[in-house]
C-alpha cells in the first residue's frame, strides 16, 4: 500500500465520519434555534482541528498550531465513540419504524431529540475519560520462556518497552511512570521496539528536551539499553530521531547485531518503512550470518533473538532459526474497534506466540498515538525471563 493511498484513505475516512455526524447532529436538532448553531459550530471547531494541524501547521503561528494539534488529537476518542453510538442510535430507529421494537421509541419530540444528543455526547466524552484514565499507568507483564540451545549463566531480564511515542500529547510524568516500572524491576537489559518518537517539534524546545533526556538517561542495566526504530520515528525525521536517542545514552540498531554480555545474539532491524525511502532491508539470515562469522564458534551456542518493530513476516525469523522475536507497532488497536481490524491484517496483533520453535511476543505498547486514551487493553512493560 503506497503512503499516498493510505494517507488518501485515512483522510476520505475521516471525512466520511465526520460529514455523517454532521448531518446528523444538524437534522436531529432542526427547530431548536441558537442551539442548533452552536452545537453544530463547535462541532466543526473540533471536527477541522486535527486536519487543519496536520495540513497547514507550518504556515500558522506556532501557538496557534499547537492549539489545533491538542484540540483535535482530544478530539479523535470521543469523535470515534460518538460515531458508533450515532450508528447504533440509528440502526434502533430503523428498526424500530419496521419492526416495532418499542412503542416509546423513537421519540421525535424537540425534548426527546435533544436528549439523544445529549446522552450520545455524555456517554462518548464518558468511555473516552476512561480510557484516557486507563492510558496513564502503564502495567507490568512477566512471564519466563525457556530458549533451546546449551544452558548456561543466570537467567537474563528483559524489559521490552514499545510506541512510547514521545510528543506534545504524551507528557513528562508518563514517561516517568514507565522508566520508574522498569527500574523497579532491575532488568538486565532494555529493549525498545520502536516509534519513541512521535513528533519532534518538542525535541528543538531545549528545557523539554533535556527533561526527557535525564529521564530516559536515568535507565542503566548492566547490558544496557537498545532500541530500533519505528515507522513514527521516521515520519519525525528519522536522522533527528536516532541522533535524541544516542544522546540519551540508547543504541540504536538498524539491521545490526551485538552481542551484550555475550548473554544472547541481538539482531536490530531497520524498520519496514525504511522501503518508502528507495532502500531495502537487510536479510535476516545475512545479519545472523555475518554476526556467526565475526564472533567465531562461540556464537553457536548464542540464541538469537530479534527486535522488529513491526510483526510483519513472522516466518522470516523462524526460518532464520531465531529463539524470540519482539514486536510493537499494533497498540492491541488502541481504540475500539481498531482492535477488530489489527487482529484481522497481523497473524499475531497482542501477545505470546510461537511459530515452530520461535517464540514471538507482540506488545500493546507503553503509550499512545493521536489521542491519549486507550480502550483496548492497558498500556505495558513486558518482563521476560530467559532461562
Amino acid at each position: 500500500m503506497s503512503v499516498t493511498f493510505f494517507f488518501g484513505l485515512v483522510v476520505t475516512t475521516y471525512a466520511l465520519i465526520n460529514g455523517y455526524m454532521f448531518t446528523r447532529l444538524f437534522l436531529i436538532l432542526r427547530g431548536t434555534g441558537l442551539l442548533r448553531g452552536l452545537a453544530c459550530g463547535v462541532f466543526l471547531l473540533f471536527a477541522v482541528s486535527f486536519p487543519a494541524s496536520r495540513i497547514a501547521g507550518n504556515l500558522l503561528p506556532p501557538a496557534a498550531a499547537n492549539f489545533l494539534f491538542i484540540l483535535g488529537s482530544l478530539y479523535l476518542a470521543p469523535m470515534i465513540h460518538g460515531f458508533l453510538l450515532t450508528v447504533a442510535a440509528d440502526i434502533l430507529r430503523i428498526l424500530n419504524y419496521h419492526v416495532t421494537l418499542t412503542s416509546n421509541l423513537p421519540n421525535y419530540t424537540e425534548s426527546g431529540r435533544e436528549n439523544a444528543v445529549a446522552i450520545i455526547v455524555l456517554l462518548s466524552l464518558a468511555l473516552s475519560f476512561a480510557g484516557a484514565v486507563n492510558a496513564v499507568f502503564p502495567t507490568a507483564r512477566e512471564f519466563s520462556i525457556r530458549l533451546g540451545g546449551e544452558p548456561h549463566g543466570a537467567p537474563v531480564k528483559i524489559a521490552l518497552v514499545s510506541d512510547i511515542h514521545l510528543g506534545r500529547m504524551n507528557a513528562r510524568s508518563r514517561l516517568e511512570r514507565i522508566t520508574n516500572l522498569i527500574k523497579s524491576r532491575n532488568p538486565d537489559i532494555v529493549l525498545i521496539a520502536g516509534d519513541t518518537i512521535d513528533d519532534a517539534a518538542w525535541t528543538r524546545l531545549p528545557a523539554r528536551r533535556n527533561e526527557i533526556v535525564s529521564i530516559l538517561s536515568s535507565l542503566n542495566p548492566r547490558l544496557g539499553v537498545w532500541a530500533v526504530p519505528g515507522n513514527h520515528d521516521y515520519y519525525s525525521g528519522i536522522e533527528n530521531s536516532n541522533a535524541f536517542l544516542r544522546n540519551c545514552g540508547i543504541r540504536v540498531m538498524m539491521d545490526e547485531w551485538a552481542a551484550p554480555g555475550g548473554e544472547f545474539l541481538l539482531i536490530g532491524r531497520d524498520d519496514m518503512t525504511v522501503i518508502r525511502t528507495g532502500k531495502e532491508r537487510a536479510s535476516l539470515n545475512a545479519i545472523i550470518s555475518e554476526a556467526r562469522s565475526a564472533l567465531g564458534g562461540e556464537s553457536a551456542r548464542l540464541p538469537v533473538i530479534v527486535l522488529d518493530h513491526q510483526p510483519l513476516n513472522l516466518e522470516e525469523a523462524q526460518r532464520a532459526g531465531a529463539a524470540l522475536q519482539l514486536s510493537g507497532h499494533t497498540h492491541k488497536g488502541q481504540l475500539f474497534p481498531a482492535n477488530l481490524l489489527v487482529a484481522a491484517i497481523f497473524e499475531k496483533s497482542y501477545g505470546l506466540y510461537k511459530k515452530g520453535e520461535t517464540y514471538y511476543y507482540i506488545t500493546s505498547g507503553a503509550g499512545t498515538w493521536g489521542p491519549p486514551v486507550r480502550t483496548t487493553g492497558r498500556p505495558e512493560v513486558v518482563f521476560i525471563n530467559l532461562e
